[in-house]
Parts: C-alpha cells; structure tokens; sequence
C-alpha cells in the first residue's frame, strides 16, 4: 500500500506537482529541522541550511522522481547542507538562545530515572557537540534517525564496510568517552589505584582512565554499569520548529514562480 502510493506521487511530481512535493517531506520537516539545528547550533543557520537542503531536494524531485526511501534521501541531503553552512568563528559564543538542547524523552529510556540525572544528559550532549561536524552529523543520522547502515551507504554512495567502521568508531568513542568521564569523576575514590592514577596524572580523566580499565577488572566492571551514552544521546527531545516556519517554507513551493513579462516595444 505504501509503496503504491510512493509511485502514485512520483507520476504526479514528474507532472511538477508542488502540493505532492510538500506531502512528502512534510512527516519529515519536525526532525529535519531538529537534526539541522542540533549539527550547526544556530537557529538562523538552520533555517537557512532547512531551506537549502529541501530546494536542493526539489531540484532532484523534478529531474529524477521520488527515490524508493524518502526519508533517508531528505536527511542525507540535510546533513549535505549542513556541511556546507560556514562553520562559526573560534571567538563566537555559542548561546543557547533560550533553547533547551538537553530536554530528554524519558519514554525512550530504558531506565527512566536517568531522566533526572542532569549532569549525566549534559556530558552526553556536550561530548555529541564537541565531535566535528561531519562526524557528528554522521552519528546522529544513524542514533537520533535510526538510519541503517545500508541506508547511510546508500544515500552517501559509499562502501558499506566503510560507513560501518565510521559508525562503530564513533559509537564505540561516544560510549567510551562518556562512561570513562563518569569512571573519573563518580567512582575515583572507590579504587585507590585509579584515584592515584588521576592525581599523579596531568592528561585527560578520559585517557587515565582509560589506561587503568585495561589492568584494573573491578573499574572496567563499574564503567560497563554506567547508562550508554548513545541510549540517551538518542532519547534527547526533538527540538521543535519555530511558529510558522513550516507554512513558510511549504508556501515557497507552493507558489508558482512568476514569469518575467515581456516589455513592449
């Protein structure tokens, strides 16, 4: 039935039907926007980036018709438009604007009282945003968006083998990451050999806590019972749209362009 209806809408965008352009990336817009503005950090910028990525896809609509899998083309066209946005100057503050980046769905957790541990949600977030780009976009296409693998390869015209050793590093560096953090700084003082570890050492918690798991059974055991970071990374709540954007952006395609008159001689 889905599929039926896939085909029916691509005859009709063939023909230049804007109405069915709009359908089909409307389910859609809620969570582009909220990938867009969590990978630039920048209300404006996402909007501009948004609205990039659906002209582009537009462009491909009228030249080629509706790709089998939508929603993984829409997003991976989002996270090209994403990469080409300017990135933001080293001295740039990047405010909150008010936004709430750390607002948890607790329905998606396996354990929902991590949905109080705050400190636990910031880590999380801020060792997301402190990956590049390019990286950070790639993990959340594939945590927040539940792309496959094979979509991700696919879309991104790359070797499968390729995007699943991307996105196993990146997993397995965002969990470890976070859980080493948290081995540091809840834990130290329950192993004597890592509390020394950390205070004769200069570099990052991470990385002395990480050497010391590899001899130490009894922390490597305590830093597995700590919540996965990309359990939660994936739980963080879709930042919503602002008021009117969709109707703007829908009114964009709606409207025929007009033509240029011809002036009279």
């Amino acid at each position: 039935m889905a599929a039926a209806a896939t085909f029916a809408r691509t005859a009709r965008i063939r023909t230049g039907d804007r109405d069915v352009f709009v359908s089909l990336y409307g389910p859609d817009f809620d969570g582009l926007f909220d990938f867009v503005l969590r990978s630039v950090r920048d209300r404006g910028s996402a909007a501009v980036a948004l609205n990039d990525a659906l002209h582009r896809a537009w462009e491909l609509f009228r030249e080629r018709g509706t790709p089998y899998d939508v929603r993984s083309w829409l997003f991976v066209i989002a996270r090209d438009a994403v990469l080409r946005r300017p990135r933001r100057r080293t001295g740039d503050v990047q405010e909150r604007e008010g936004l709430v980046y750390t607002a948890l769905d607790a329905e998606r957790l396996s354990d929902p009282s991590l949905a109080f541990d705050r400190e636990l949600i910031e880590l999380v977030s801020d060792t997301a945003t402190a990956l590049g780009r390019e990286d950070y976009s790639l993990l959340d296409l594939h945590v927040r968006r539940d792309l496959s693998v094979d979509e991700l390869a696919e879309q991104l015209e790359l070797p499968r083998d390729d995007v699943a050793w991307d996105l196993s590093r990146l997993c397995d560096w965002f969990d470890s990451t976070v859980r080493l953090t948290l081995l540091a700084t809840r834990s130290r003082h329950n192993c004597g050999g890592l509390d020394a570890d950390l205070s004769a050492n200069a570099a990052s918690i991470q990385r002395v806590a990480g050497r010391h798991v590899r001899d130490c059974a009894s922390c490597l055991e305590t830093s597995a019972r700590f919540a996965s970071a990309t359990e939660i990374f994936a739980s963080l709540a879709p930042m919503q749209p602002p008021p009117g954007l969709r109707e703007q952006t829908a009114g964009l395609f709606l409207t025929e362009p007009r033509r240029r008159r011809l002036k009279l001689r």
